[in-house]
């Protein structure tokens, strides 16, 4: 009886060891799973059954996935749609946003827009070699031979030249050039064309609208000597109306004699008087208003082939012309060893007295830069 309780007892004890053994065995397989996938987690929690949270992420890892390709897919899309963009672009939208860089770009602070000094030398120099080589190129093509290239080279240096009438060089700039009127009398032109060291003249056509009464004999020599010229006319006027008269008839002085004034055509004003009015009566804002109306008159008419520019004298034009009628400033006079004027000018009357052959009274004369 003994013997077989303590067998039981055996049995039941080996038992019990195996399940122990087994629950060991689970819990470090257990143990170990939990230690792979603890690299998927970023954080262990309690009470949580890790496969079924790994299972989840798993869910959601595909989740993403999916996302992601939904995002790959409208990037793609996207991307094809910039392509039919660009493919369709014209090339004035490509004008019309370089236009709003540049516009952005003047915005720019001048500290971070600076530029160096030596930067901009080079690049006009470069600016000016280009406008040469073109010069030179387009020469090269419209000649047949080297002797014709050289020949047509002296030419375009000569146009920087000026000649007097009957051929005698004067130089390349700073040369003589007259203005006349009826108050100069009868002129012996061919004298003048032949023995005088000027270039050219200018005509006076009248003031007002009054033709000058030696204008008709003049631009009769001028043309048969081709003696360059410009014109001018003097200025009365007070009012709008008034320039517009002086518009109107050096319109049609030009037409009616075919004027050629490659001198330029010029707007007399300067001081005057009269019984029942005078030019300090003009206001700054008058002359802007009466030069802008010649001069725009004028040049629509001729479309701007001649200069259309003003006469005055040098304290006149600086003390009684507004801003606008001084811009057109391009004849100055001032009878002095220098020329004071502020502002920019391409002739200078330096004198009321000179004398020139075949003109038997003192002339103005200017010198033309």
């Amino acid at each position: 009886m003994k013997k077989i309780i303590l067998m039981f007892v055996l049995i039941v004890f080996l038992t019990g060891c195996n399940t122990k053994y087994k629950k060991d065995t689970i819990n470090k397989k257990l143990s170990a799973n939990y230690k792979t996938k603890k690299d998927y987690y970023v954080c262990v929690i309690t009470g949580v059954n890790h496969d079924d949270y790994y299972n989840n992420n798993l869910n959601i890892s595909y989740e993403d996935n999916a996302i992601k390709n939904e995002v790959i897919k409208e990037e793609n899309n996207n991307y094809d749609m910039k392509v039919e963009e660009i493919k369709n672009t014209t090339y004035e939208d490509v004008i019309e946003n370089n236009n709003e860089v540049l516009i952005n770009d003047n915005e720019i602070s001048d500290e971070t827009k600076d530029t160096p000094l030596e930067d901009e030398e080079i690049k006009e120099k470069n600016n000016v070699d280009v406008k040469e080589t073109n010069q030179n190129e387009e020469i090269k093509e419209n000649s047949t031979s080297t002797d014709s290239y050289e020949s047509q080279k002296e030419e375009v240096a000569d146009l920087k030249k000026y000649y007097s009438p009957n051929g005698k060089y004067l130089g390349a700039e700073k040369v003589k050039v007259i203005d006349v009127s009826y108050y100069q009398g009868v002129i012996d032109w061919d004298k003048f064309a032949k023995e005088s060291d000027c270039y050219g003249v200018i005509l006076r056509i009248g003031y007002y609208q009054t033709m000058d009464k030696m204008f008709e004999r003049n631009i009769s020599e001028i043309k048969r000597l081709n003696i360059a010229y410009g014109i001018y006319l003097f200025s009365y006027a007070t009012t709008l109306n008034g320039a517009l008269k002086e518009t109107n008839f050096t319109i049609n002085m030009i037409d009616k004699y075919n004027l050629d004034p490659t001198l330029g055509i010029y707007y007399d004003i300067e001081s005057w008087s009269t019984k029942n009015s005078n030019s300090n009566n003009i206001s700054k804002q008058r002359y802007d208003e009466i030069t802008q109306l010649y001069v725009n008159g004028v040049s629509n008419h001729i479309s701007y082939k001649y200069k259309v520019k003003v006469y005055s004298g040098r304290w006149y034009a600086m003390n009684r012309l507004g801003p606008i009628s001084k811009s057109y400033v391009d004849w100055v006079a001032e009878y002095n060893s220098t020329c004071k004027y502020d502002g920019s000018y391409s002739m200078w009357q330096y004198t009321s007295k000179g004398r020139v052959p075949g003109i038997n009274t003192n002339v103005d004369i200017s010198y033309l830069f």
